[in-house]
């Protein structure tokens, strides 16, 4: 009985690798397509902070590349766009605040600005703290609610301050219908 067994596996095998070689497929040599396959890449993602009727709101926006802290804050002070308006958020950085010099270290970030701070409304220098410590912590500076961050121009400076908003923005809640 085990005999039988083994000549029919034996049989059975044979007639499968019989079957492979006569499919007609001929063997080829190596055909080049390009270069291998790498896996997928995140998309690079910059945050900002805007104003909004309930408060600092975080905003995400698709980068081509890597974005450093100058590069996020000269994002924020270009201000909201069309579809970040459109949401009703605003800023409070309104020309001609701009951005002379970023410093990051760890757990921190110094902000140099061309205008005086002192003149900044809080929701402004909520704006410049939140994003640059959200900047700063993407650089690998520490985690973005431990980041001290320093405001400095026209003979004054604003803090140490951290950002108090989370960086995730609100979700809203699904919209529900009565049957």
């Amino acid at each position: 009985m085990r005999t039988a067994r083994r000549l029919a596996a034996a049989t059975s095998g044979l007639a499968g690798l019989a079957a492979l070689a006569g499919c007609g497929i001929q063997p080829t040599g190596v055909i080049e397509a390009g270069v291998p396959a790498t896996g997928v890449h995140p998309q690079a993602t910059v945050r900002l902070y805007f104003v909004s009727a309930t408060g600092l709101q975080s905003v995400t926006r698709p980068a081509s590349g890597p974005v450093g802290p100058r590069e996020t804050l000269d994002l924020l002070l270009s201000g909201p766009n069309s579809a970040e308006a459109a949401r009703g958020l605003t800023t409070e950085l309104a020309p001609p605040v701009g951005v002379a010099k970023v410093v990051t270290g760890t757990e921190q970030v110094q902000i140099v600005m061309s205008t005086d701070v002192s003149a900044l409304t809080p929701n402004a220098v909520s704006q410049l703290t939140c994003t640059a410590a959200n900047a700063a912590a993407k650089e690998g500076e520490g985690p973005a609610a431990r980041i001290d961050v320093r405001i400095t121009g026209g003979r004054a400076t604003r803090g140490p301050l951290r950002c108090a908003v989370p960086a995730t923005p609100a979700t809203p809640a699904p919209a529900t219908t009565a049957p």
